[in-house]
């Protein structure tokens, strides 16, 4: 599958249709985690050129291993898979220097931190929270656990670096407080861009994306950018 917020941008159609084909090709024969281990064959199939392949990696829409694997970086924007149908990568050398972070996957120095949401949140969402994060985290769950029983959502689970999203909760909650951080979950179940994109925590507490929630501004993903609280 293919977002449109993805493959509709301007800096991916300003690019040359051999490099969007080998792209579209490349998305199609990735694993179910948007790793590629044959990225050289795919290329001489599809007839791309070294320079499509070159471009796709100056334009962040593909990430290289020293291995030779690629990885889609905006995989799980693109694609959400039910766990009864998901297969791991075998590219698991590779994943430990591949960071999920806002749905886009991230090269890293060191091998990324594994973290395990389902185990948290089965223990949260059927006890009371221990404190202000919890009660954050507990209601985000809530909300998303409705949405995916509505049919809306397409993964039971939701797709989130925990450890990197506790910080940024934790920052939010500095600056704006409970209430504020707990109304943005809430308006943004029913907030179309927000639900496109997965209904992700990070997402929602990001500075844009909260500004807008709050202030109760509506409009198009280019229209997020103006922020009316002091960041």
């Amino acid at each position: 599958m293919f977002s449109k917020t993805i493959v509709l941008s301007d800096t991916f159609l300003d690019m040359p249709a051999t490099t969007r084909c080998l792209y579209f090709t490349l998305s199609m024969l990735a694993d179910d985690e948007g790793f590629v281990n044959n990225p050289k064959s795919i290329m001489r199939q599809c007839g791309a050129a070294e320079d499509d392949f070159k471009i796709l990696i100056a334009k962040y829409f593909i990430i290289p291993c020293e291995s030779g694997v690629v990885v889609i970086r905006h995989w799980h924007i693109n694609n959400y898979l039910r766990n009864d149908r998901f297969t791991p990568t075998k590219c698991t050398e590779e994943k430990k220097f591949i960071e999920l972070k806002d749905g886009v996957y991230e090269k890293t120095e060191k091998p990324a931190e594994v973290v395990k949401p389902k185990k948290t949140r089965g223990k949260l969402i059927d006890r009371e929270p221990k404190n202000e994060l919890e009660e954050i985290e507990k209601a985000y769950l809530l909300k998303y656990k409705s949405l995916y029983e509505k049919g809306i959502l397409a993964t039971p689970e939701p797709v989130i670096n925990w450890t990197a999203t506790r910080k940024q909760t934790n920052d939010m909650l500095s600056k704006f407080g409970k209430e504020l951080v707990l109304k943005a979950i809430d308006k943004a179940e029913n907030d179309t861009w927000c639900v496109k994109g997965g209904y992700c925590l990070s997402t929602i507490l990001s500075s844009g994306v909260f500004s807008r929630l709050i202030n109760g501004r509506g409009g198009t993903a280019d229209e997020f950018t103006v922020s009316d609280i002091d960041f």
